[in-house]
This record gives C-alpha cells, sequence and structure tokens, in this order.
C-alpha cells in the first residue's frame, strides 16, 4: 500500500468512527460560542433589574439570601457586572465524579439572580435542565458522566486533529497550476451534486482547518493531562515549572467575622476599571477568596486573579495576566483561544461557522465515501 492509500484509508476509517461525536461538537461548539451575547436576549427578565436609588446591598448579605433560596446549600461563586442594571448570579454546584450520564454526573446545579438593589430574588435556575448547560453538556461529555465523555470526546476529538492533518496532505494540489488551484480552492457549483459534495468536503474543510486546528488542540488541554503539561512545557520555554499554588487564609475559629465585604470593596478599588467581577467563596476553613476581576467583556485571560484572606479581607496575592509564567498565561489564555473570543466578535463568527463546518465535514465526506462504495 502506498502511503497516499494508507492515509487516504486512515481518514476515512477514522472519520467513521469519530463522525457523529463532531457533527455533535461542531453544532453545539457553534451554538455556545454566542453564549454570552443570547442569554441577555432569552434570559432578559432574570438577567435585568430596574437599578435602585440606593447603594447595592454588602455582598456578604446577598449571599446569605442566595443560601436561603437554595435551602443553605452552599454557594461556589458570583458572577457580578459592572452594569447597574444587572442581577448578581450566584452559583451552588455538586458534582459525582462516579455519575455515568450527565444526570448523575451534576447532583445539583443551581443559579440564583439577585436583586443586589433590594435582596430579591429575581429567579431560581435549575441549571442542570437549562438549555444552554444542556449544550454544554453535550459539547464536553456527549450527556455523560466525567469518567465515560472524557473518553468519548477526547478519543473523538484526537482523531479529528489527526483528520485534519491528513485532509490536509490530500487537499495538497499534485502541480500547482491554475486548473490545480482552481480545484483546490473552489467549489465547482455548476457540477454535479457529487462533485459539488466533494468540493463542499475538500474545500471548506481546508479553509477551516487552522481554525479547527486551534479549536481542537485547546479542547485536548481540558480533557487529558499530559496535553496540559505539554503545552505548559513548552509555553514555559521547555521547562517544567511548577503549578502556581493559591495562599490559604489563617485558620481561625469558625464563628470569626467574614472578610468577604473588606475583600470585595478591596477588589473594587485596585480594580475599579473593570467589566465585571467574579468572587469564588472559599468552602474550607483555610481556604482564600478568589476574586478576578474581568478587564474587558467576560475574556478569561484579560483579567486579574486575587486571593484575599477570608476572614480579614487582606490581600494575599494578585496576579495579572502580564505577571504569570508562560505556562499560566497559555493556560488562561486557553479559553479564549477555543471560543475564539481572544479576537472579540469577530473571532466567535469564525468560531461559529468554522463549528458548522465542521459538522457538515462528516456529512459530505459520509456521502463521497457511499458514492464510491455505490459505484463499486
Amino acid at each position: 500500500m502506498t502511503l497516499k492509500k494508507a492515509i487516504n484509508q486512515i481518514h476515512l476509517w477514522l472519520g467513521l468512527t469519530s463522525g457523529l461525536v463532531v457533527v455533535i461538537i461542531g453544532l453545539t461548539g457553534a451554538t455556545y460560542a454566542f453564549v454570552e451575547e443570547l442569554k441577555p436576549v432569552f434570559y432578559k427578565e432574570r438577567l435585568y433589574v430596574v437599578p435602585g436609588k440606593t447603594k447595592v446591598l454588602p455582598l456578604s448579605q446577598l449571599l446569605a439570601v442566595a443560601e436561603n433560596a437554595l435551602n443553605d446549600k452552599p454557594v461556589a461563586r458570583v458572577e457580578i457586572s459592572v452594569q447597574p442594571d444587572r442581577t448578581y448570579v450566584f452559583r451552588s454546584v455538586k458534582l459525582d465524579p462516579e455519575g455515568l450520564t450527565y444526570w448523575d454526573y451534576y447532583q445539583y446545579f443551581y443559579r440564583v439572580y439577585v436583586n443586589p438593589y433590594n435582596g430579591k430574588v429575581v429567579k431560581v435556575e435549575d441549571t442542570k435542565q437549562e438549555f444552554f448547560q444542556l449544550v454544554l453538556g453535550l459539547h464536553m461529555r456527549m450527556l455523560f458522566g466525567e469518567k465515560i465523555g472524557h473518553y468519548v470526546v477526547g478519543g473523538s476529538v484526537l482523531m479529528f486533529v489527526v483528520l485534519l492533518i491528513s485532509g490536509i496532505i490530500m487537499w495538497w494540489p499534485k502541480k500547482w497550476t491554475r486548473k490545480g488551484r482552481d480545484q483546490s480552492f473552489k467549489v465547482k457549483w455548476d457540477a454535479s451534486s457529487r462533485r459539488v459534495n466533494y468540493d463542499l468536503h475538500k474545500v471548506l474543510g481546508f479553509y477551516v482547518a487552522g481554525i479547527l486546528l486551534v479549536t481542537s488542540l485547546t479542547g485536548l488541554v481540558w480533557v487529558f493531562e499530559w496535553m496540559e503539561n505539554s503545552v505548559r512545557y513548552l509555553a514555559n520555554g521547555a521547562e517544567t515549572v511548577e503549578k502556581t499554588k493559591l495562599p490559604t487564609s489563617a485558620v481561625m475559629l469558625p464563628d470569626a467575622s467574614s472578610g468577604l465585604d473588606k475583600a470585595f470593596a478591596a477588589a473594587r478599588e485596585r480594580n475599579s476599571e473593570a467589566f465585571a467581577y467574579q468572587v469564588n467563596f472559599p468552602l474550607k476553613a483555610n481556604a482564600a477568596i478568589n476574586i478576578s476581576s474581568y478587564r474587558k467583556d467576560w475574556n478569561r485571560y484579560n483579567r486579574v486573579q486575587e486571593n484575599y484572606d477570608r476572614y480579614s479581607g487582606k490581600l494575599l496575592r494578585s496576579a495579572p495576566f502580564a505577571r504569570l509564567n508562560g505556562g499560566d498565561q497559555i493556560y488562561q489564555l486557553n479559553y479564549d483561544l477555543h471560543t475564539g473570543s481572544v479576537l472579540g466578535l469577530p473571532g466567535k463568527i469564525m468560531t461559529f461557522f468554522a463549528g458548522l463546518i465542521a459538522a457538515s465535514l462528516p456529512v459530505t465526506g459520509f456521502r463521497i465515501w457511499w458514492g464510491r462504495r455505490k459505484k463499486r
């Protein structure tokens, strides 16, 4: 078997094996690319309030409201927009790593939308059943639990990376003549349906191959620890650098006063130009309060991460993006590369269309194989 035939066979069988999962990942990825833009449209009643004439209530008081609405379930974090007409969004989640399905993996998942001016609960959302969360569950784990979904999605994405590379090799023109370039870069719309289908697979696949390689490789960083470690190693200049250890709070008695309001006030003063804040509440006695101040939109990389003592509210660590080591920088940048948001709206649009084309590739590829099979 020649090398070309071997590559064709690898491309064929990996495509047939991973095709259905790739279709689902492509469609759900395209949908989720605009989640920040779609939620304010569909969830306007729970996300927006009429700004009050008084100041917002202390964060500790609003946290107590959210916990009370959830029958004292622990609240992990809150998302706070600087826009005066937005609710505070508190999140409470409990996972079962041994769960086989999406519904077993999430024992519960709630978001509580609270009016920050009067402390009234606007909406208690069962996020486990919420549409965009289900889309994300499909995208990340095919609605399986972590144990199964980890391998189903991770294995399919690994195969897809090989498919992209082998596809580029198969696409490469034999001769860079005008005719060869036209066959590789243009869809012959006036040809037969089989030829149009072939061109759509070959030409569109080439145009989005670079974007899909980025989204695939960044997705693998979350799925496989060896991939994350490899990326960190390369980003740190081919050196092994230990992951940054977060500081801890001074252990005090359980009834010691909370420093949450002091910490949040300090974070807002230090990062007054922020677009939004995310506060991760400490769930252990010696854990610190983690506050992320987003500089522009919800870009994960363009933020300052700070840790505060949970009892005194004292600043323990401040880590702007520029001061992180290469490994931490590339990991923090990973989400924005994956979604295209690193380039703003144009990047999201490119990711959206790349996701749609990715979903079409197994379909057009199957039609090519089936047509040749029938012909034989």
